[in-house]
């Protein structure tokens, strides 16, 4: 009887740990699909937090032009995409539309550390200047890109103006 009672008392002890820890994964999981769910979520350390001056640097674009980093007397949009990243392939049409809806101009910069970069530049380049990079090029790294797709308005004074992963924290109205 002494054998029974304690192999009931360890099968009890190890069911309550077992739905602890079910709980615990539970409470996991919720946390993580509510996540997915805001796949548009913004990280606002993406780029340059907004009201960083922007240094001037000269960029070779894939037509052979030359792109700054700040566009004196315009205002400029500046995606950093990377290669392989779903999220940068789903915002390629968006950075378009905006460009397009609000007239700023833009530089797309793929960022990729092989020579893969034809699909992007072949959707990009033909309404938007395009710079292809590798990691912490020296776009990527004047804007302090630390994820992908990264976004960052700029006014024309060289002053970030919004900047994120997602197009709704950037202003429909331009500034000048």
């Amino acid at each position: 009887m002494l054998y029974l009672t304690a192999a009931v008392t360890v099968a009890l002890a190890a069911t309550a740990l077992n739905l602890l820890l079910t709980f615990g994964v539970i409470r996991k999981l919720r946390v993580h699909d509510a996540k997915l769910a805001d796949r548009d979520a913004v990280i606002q350390e993406a780029t340059l937090p907004a009201g960083t001056s922007v240094p001037a640097v000269t960029a070779r674009t894939v037509d052979g032009g030359a792109v700054t980093s700040v566009r004196p007397g315009s205002a400029q949009l500046v995606g950093f995409f990377s290669i392989g990243c779903g999220a940068c392939d789903e915002r390629i049409p968006e950075f378009v539309a905006y460009r397009q809806r609000t007239g700023v101009a833009a530089v797309a910069v793929v960022v990729t550390d092989a020579d893969d970069s034809g699909p992007y530049v072949a959707r990009l380049s033909p309404h938007v200047d395009v710079v292809v990079e590798r990691e912490r090029g020296p776009l990527a790294t004047v804007f302090a890109v630390t994820s992908f797709p990264a976004l960052c308005l700029v006014d024309a004074d060289g002053v970030v103006v919004a900047g994120g992963n997602a197009f709704r924290e950037l202003p429909e109205a331009v500034p000048a």
